[in-house]
């Protein structure tokens, strides 16, 4: 059975409900204030992507990225990178950003 997500026209708050296909839309009940008028929704679906089209993706913002205009903007690339990364190293690549910044780099021996 799909979830569906919808609105309710009466106090305006977003649900889901799992229903069978075909359900009728004026069977829907908001499970908030009870009201039957409803709005279904364009639902976003997920997508699951290598970490090869990850890592595509974010090749082709780093061509169109050019010369960065904040240390913020840098930040959040190298945040998306670790992100990119099936490890999911987000954390561990903008530490190493902030230590690159502030000139903390390990020496090599």
């Amino acid at each position: 059975m799909p979830i569906y997500e919808f609105r309710c026209s009466e106090c305006k708050k977003r649900f889901s409900d799992l229903l069978p296909v075909g359900t009728p839309q004026t069977q829907v009940e908001c499970p908030h204030c009870h009201s039957k008028e409803v709005s279904k929704l364009v639902s976003k679906f997920s997508r699951s992507r290598s970490e090869d089209d990850r890592m595509d993706t974010i090749a082709d913002r780093l061509d169109a990225f050019g010369e960065p205009d904040s240390g913020q903007k840098m930040r959040e690339l190298v945040r998306d990178m670790g992100k990119a990364m099936d490890e999911d190293c987000a954390d561990d690549m903008e530490e190493m950003f902030e230590s690159d910044m502030d000139g903390n780099l390990p020496e090599d021996e």
